[in-house]
């Protein structure tokens, strides 16, 4: 880094800054533009067997031979993320979701306790679900309003012939009325005649020596379909729910067929739902047979085809491993994910409030509160850095992540550490800038880091699988923010003053691009908050006055600019668009009500949530005081700081604009704010306990407006 001072010809902060964005991002277009899926692996004819509560930890050369037979023989295999309700899963809610094609619950009993697949019946012309309209009223507990009977009526449609085997089976190929047109209570050969066939392949049960029973009569079962199947059909093994017991496991994905079996080594199984090689959804497997029978997508399904992605472990033990690792993973992240942040937001808010009620301090005093925060700073980013350890393949990976994120943090803090304390702006400037080109690398190259991180995606719960969720859109914006600032602070002290307000530019620019762009953050409606931080920050550094005509300008490109993505993204193909293209698509077809009402249920209720979101309401309301009138409610040992960074303050506004649009705008809610107090908070309090602590008693120069000339030429 170069100090303030810094020697006639060297290149600026700032512009290093904008540098290294330019060149990640150009890095970004290229590594996208040459990903793309691979072959398609299910073709019609086309045999599923479903297994309720089937996992990749029963698939045993000991336990289900068969199985295990087919796996070595150069199947394709995935975990399968198949959780669509809260709490304990049923075999109904699997099956409903395939039906329906969107994430649907099973009837319960008075006391939760999961009720009996219903009958079926013959009709003479067929067969009927018996209690069908119980099963469609059940979807009234559902928050997406599923429809059961949309793939079957999809199929039927097409060409018509599609056989269900088993109770299951007649749910998931059931027309929206409950009929099926191709019922089998066993296999037999003539079941196997259509384009697809679902068979209900039995269910796992909860444990002890039933369980292993009831692994091999599935296995049996699976074992004598294989049997009668011939090389030119394509076979999916797929578990339809969790294994009983509430814990959450991933499920058996496996695809055996002419795709499959004409590579020369045997892959792993992806989607573009997903971007997640290895890992696909329950969901998914509707719009596969579909596709697979020629039939156009049905405009309800939330899935994508399933295809081949990178090559899997030829060893079977491997591949399980590897799969299991899956779900071990995630298991491991959601028992201390939580616990994690309350940790480094409670060890923030007792850092901060003893430093305000202890106005004066020894040097020795700030030297170990500038050390504290330093490292509270570096936290965030390695949150994502610690996936780089692969600590999930310990034999102890709960120690393992724990000592993994003590290194990270570590190695972090030791280059930011050795920096000068003046300018004010430079530490900052240097965790930011970290922080940033982390997340943007991470975009660029398909959010690896993100799978393995606490603040990451689980697919176990099957929220966002890749780009930018609501916590990395948090430390993502807020570091681009203060990047920016510090860049303008940088350049500013120089005399650059048009040059710091083309920082702020760059660096909002390529940041929108990294969060929106379907192909790296996918996250568009961050742009809606992102937009208006970087105008809010750009146009005080420039030094024009926020009028309210600006900022609605401000507010209309932000929705003009997620518009136009979002349109972008909904004119691919239905089978490649994120939510922003799926979105336009409610819009159009006129169910884009239903997702904004649900998101904003979220996050209302997102207050509610305890201690934490308390502390970040009421943090948030003292920050929003202390930017607008520092002399009157901003502590006494941040007034030093505000006068030496005169950009701190604009920032300062920036980050705050942010995170309460956000907060507004996503189903995240003040649980968003959290994520970015917490990024925030620890450059703030460094920088002002190296400004030298506390100001004098006589009231301190009045530090920059927000509306006026801010920064000195």
């Amino acid at each position: 880094m170069i100090d303030g001072a810094g020697r006639r010809g060297a290149i600026p902060v700032g512009w290093a800054a904008v540098l290294v964005c330019l060149v990640i991002g150009s890095a970004a277009v290229q590594i996208m533009g040459r990903s793309g899926a691979d072959a398609r692996p299910v073709r019609a004819p086309v045999v599923v067997i479903g297994v309720a509560g089937l996992a990749w930890g029963d698939i045993r050369a000991d336990q289900t031979p068969h199985l295990w037979r087919l796996l070595t023989g150069g199947t394709a295999a995935g975990a399968a993320t198949v959780r669509t309700t809260g709490g304990s899963a049923c075999a109904s809610d699997g099956w409903l979701s395939l039906s329906a094609g969107q994430a649907a619950v099973g009837p319960r009993t008075g006391a939760g306790e999961c009720v009996p697949l219903p009958a079926v019946r013959d009709t003479g012309r067929g067969a009927r679900v018996t209690r069908w309209d119980r099963l469609v009223d059940a979807q009234r507990r559902s928050e997406f309003s599923p429809l059961p009977g949309v793939l079957g009526r999809a199929l039927a449609e097409h060409e018509g012939c599609e056989t269900a085997v088993g109770p299951g089976a007649a749910i998931a190929l059931a027309r929206p009325d409950g009929t099926v047109a191709r019922y089998r209570a066993t296999v037999d050969d003539a079941a196997l005649r259509c384009p697809v066939t679902v068979i209900d392949g039995g269910q796992v049960v909860e444990s002890g020596s039933g369980r292993l029973a009831s692994l091999a009569r599935i296995d049996a079962f699976a074992g004598e379909v294989l049997r009668r199947l011939g090389g030119e059909v394509t076979v999916l093994v797929q578990g339809v729910t969790e294994p009983p017991g509430g814990t959450p496991h991933l499920a058996v994905s496996m695809v055996r067929g002419p795709v499959t079996t004409s590579r020369p080594d045997p892959a792993l199984l992806t989607v573009t739902s997903t971007r997640w090689g290895g890992v696909v959804r329950l969901l998914d497997v509707p719009s596969t047979l579909v596709d697979a029978a020629g039939a156009p997508e049905p405009a309800e399904f939330s899935g994508a085809p399933i295809s081949l992605g990178r090559t899997r472990p030829t060893n079977a033990t491997k591949t399980v491993h590897e799969l299991g690792a899956v779900t071990t993973t995630d298991q491991t992240l959601r028992r201390w994910a939580g616990l994690l942040l309350v940790i480094v937001a409670g060890s923030q808010l007792v850092l901060f409030a003893a430093a305000i009620v202890r106005r004066r301090s020894s040097g020795r005093g700030r030297r170990a509160f500038a050390g504290a925060t330093l490292v509270l700073s570096v936290i965030p980013v390695s949150m994502y850095l610690v996936s780089l350890t692969r600590w999930w393949h310990s034999p102890f990976p709960d120690v393992t992540l724990w000592g993994a994120l003590a290194v990270t943090v570590a190695v972090a803090v030791v280059p930011v550490a050795l920096l000068p304390a003046r300018p004010l702006w430079h530490a900052p400037l240097a965790v930011s800038l970290l922080t940033f080109s982390v997340l943007v690398v991470d975009a660029a190259t398909g959010t690896l880091l993100h799978r393995a991180s606490p603040f990451g995606p689980s697919a176990l719960y099957g929220g966002r699988y890749y780009g930018f969720g609501n916590s990395t859109f948090a430390v993502f914006s807020v570091a681009a923010l203060v990047l920016a600032g510090a860049a303008a602070a940088e350049l500013t002290a120089r005399g650059r003053r048009p040059a710091a307000t083309a920082a702020v530019a760059a660096i909002g620019t390529v940041a929108v691009a990294v969060d929106t762009w379907p192909a790296w953050g996918a996250d568009v409606g961050g742009g809606l908050a992102l937009i208006p931080g970087v105008a809010v920050l750009a146009f005080t550094i420039a030094g024009v006055r926020l009028t309210p005509v600006r900022l609605a300008a401000v507010g209309s490109a932000a929705v003009a600019v997620v518009a136009a993505v979002g349109v972008a993204d909904w004119l691919r193909p239905p089978a490649s668009r994120t939510h922003a293209g799926r979105f336009v698509q409610e819009v159009l077809d006129g169910q884009a009500w239903q997702l904004v009402e649900r998101k904003a249920g979220y996050a209302l209720g997102s207050l509610a949530g305890g201690p934490v979101a308390w502390g970040t309401a009421l943090v948030l309301a003292l920050l929003v005081m202390a930017v607008a009138r520092p002399e009157r409610f901003a502590p006494a040992w941040s007034h030093a700081a505000l006068r030496e960074w005169p950009a701190l303050r604009p920032t300062l506004a920036a980050v705050l604009t942010t995170c309460v649009i956000g907060a507004v705008v996503n189903d995240y809610g003040i649980r968003l704010v959290t994520f970015g107090l917490v990024t925030l908070l620890p450059v703030v309090a460094l920088s002002c306990a190296r400004a030298g602590g506390t100001a004098p008693a006589r009231t301190p120069s009045p530090t920059p407006s927000l509306d006026v000339d801010t920064c000195p030429d």
